[in-house]
């Protein structure tokens, strides 16, 4: 027998986009039913190293940090230019406009809901000014949210996976689920859906799709529930899936653990900025013999971010000393010890930028890595988010194929196309999931329903293929075998 739900929001997924689409729908009054399918909200936020990106925070106006919306704009824009080459990218400027708005009140609400940020990160070769912050523990953004899911019009499925959407006289009415036992779930939507379950980043089938196979089944990092079902629901439906082919590669570490370690290649010796961009560690790591190199901490950092380094594809190995660590991962002892005594040399000055590689994101209180046991992790290539979903208006409803508005249907966070091509900046994707998730979940309890059109790339910037004389007039006419009087009668 299949237990059956009626709400006027429903929500699939309880990531960053779905907390927040599931309390701004509540907060507007409207009944809201949540599907989720581990047993705990937060997705893979919670797990995360905790960095937001936010635009004229308070944050920022309290240490005397200008930003502005055009600033934003200007770096956004560059990491798009910087990705044309490598990736199929389609990008919209008016939900990073949206964004760049909205952002300084999510940095509101969360800071009111207790979630406390430790410091800016500063990354110069992305956010020409600082605006990335670091949540002191990650698992405050969902204890933020908590009381949301408490609220009498809210009820949370959990261990709960969407199947399909309902669709009524073309309008998204509901969805099809069901539990981890097997037990089927119908779920009516008066107002409609909210597609917020995530990426796709542990589906290699899926992948396969946009990548080449080998790349497809290289390791991801994350929750293994990011599996791409808003998109392959929505995209049943007529969504319009851009930035399918956009999924970088990187270097599978938290980024919390790069600010304690240092990298060292087969040599053993530092080869690189560890917490640079993406892109160039992973060049960086190509041209190291055999593609070889390992993180290097100490027992405090190892203990302090067991969970997150036990999350990394290989597992990491330990000594009770340098030299024993570079017997074990086959290095020259004198070398790894002097690579360690210099970093923690520069550690120990008052320099804001290591002088062999340029790095400026250094361990919290500069400590240095100095007790023993080491650890060593090996530098593994794969992904951490993909940056494909589907094109939306501001208000966050998918638009289908041919530009139209698909009634009912809204999405958030990974779900959506236009904003993630400008997530290497950093910062973007849990931030953009909780900033445009609760413009998604106001929008669907209000029961917008934008029936405008916003574009369509068929025939986009060409002549009708209806009209052969416009077509072809880049030929030569001279080369045109048919008289004149029979290219007039067409």
């Amino acid at each position: 027998m299949a237990e059956t739900y009626e709400a006027d929001v429903v929500v699939l997924g309880t990531g960053p986009a779905g907390m927040a689409a599931v309390s701004a729908a509540a907060a507007e009054g409207a009944q809201v039913v949540a599907v989720e399918a581990m047993d705990h909200i937060g997705g893979n936020a919670v797990w995360s190293t905790g960095y937001l990106a936010f635009v004229n925070s308070q944050m920022q106006a309290e240490q005397g940090i200008v930003d502005s919306e055009e600033t934003f704009v200007a770096d956004a824009r560059h990491m798009v230019d910087l990705a044309r080459d490598q990736f199929g990218v389609e990008w919209d400027e008016a939900l990073v406009r949206l964004f760049a708005r909205e952002s300084a009140e999510t940095y509101r609400i969360l800071t009111e809901r207790g979630v406390r940020f430790s410091r800016f990160i500063p990354r110069p070769k992305q956010h020409s000014v600082d605006r990335m912050a670091a949540v002191e523990d990650t698992w405050m953004i969902g204890r933020a949210f908590r009381p949301d899911f408490e609220r009498d019009n809210v009820t949370t499925l959990y261990r709960t996976l969407a199947d399909r959407l309902v669709v009524t006289d073309g309008r998204v009415t509901g969805v099809l689920a069901h539990r981890a036992d097997g037990t089927p779930v119908q779920i009516s939507a008066r107002n409609g859906v909210v597609l917020a379950t995530g990426g796709y980043q542990s589906n290699p089938e899926l992948r396969r799709r946009y990548q080449p196979e080998f790349v497809a089944r290289a390791p991801y990092l994350g929750v293994d529930s990011c599996r791409g079902a808003g998109h392959l629901m929505g995209q049943a439906v007529g969504g319009d899936l851009i930035n399918m082919t956009f999924v970088p590669p990187l270097v599978i570490v938290s980024s919390s653990v790069v600010e304690d370690a240092i990298a060292v290649n087969e040599a053993g010796e530092r080869f690189h900025d560890e917490a640079g961009p993406y892109e160039e560690r992973v060049e960086k790591l190509h041209a190291q013999p055999n593609r070889r190199a390992w993180y290097v901490v100490d027992d405090v950092v190892a203990r302090e971010k067991e969970g997150l380094i036990g999350q990394m594809p290989e597992p990491p190995v330990r000594a009770d000393t340098l030299d024993e660590l570079a017997a074990t991962i086959g290095v020259p002892a004198d070398a790894l010890r002097a690579t360690v005594d210099r970093w923690n040399a520069f550690l120990d000055t008052d320099g804001d930028v290591d002088p062999d590689h340029g790095r400026v994101v250094l361990p919290p209180g500069r400590r240095r890595c100095a007790t023993g046991p080491f650890t060593a992790v090996p530098m593994i290539e794969g992904i951490n988010f993909c940056c494909g979903g589907f094109r939306t208006t501001t208000d966050m409803q998918v638009v289908d194929v041919f530009g139209a508005p698909i009634p009912g249907l809204f999405a958030g966070g990974d779900c959506v196309g236009g904003l993630n091509p400008v997530s290497d900046l950093g910062g973007i994707h849990i931030c953009g999931g909780l900033t445009l998730g609760r413009i998604a979940g106001r929008a669907v309890a209000r029961g917008v329903d934008d029936r405008g059109d916003h574009g369509t790339v068929l025939h986009a910037g060409m002549p009708s293929m209806l009209d052969t004389r416009i077509a072809l007039v880049h030929l030569d006419p001279a080369a045109d075998p048919q008289p004149a009087e029979a290219r007039q009668a067409h």
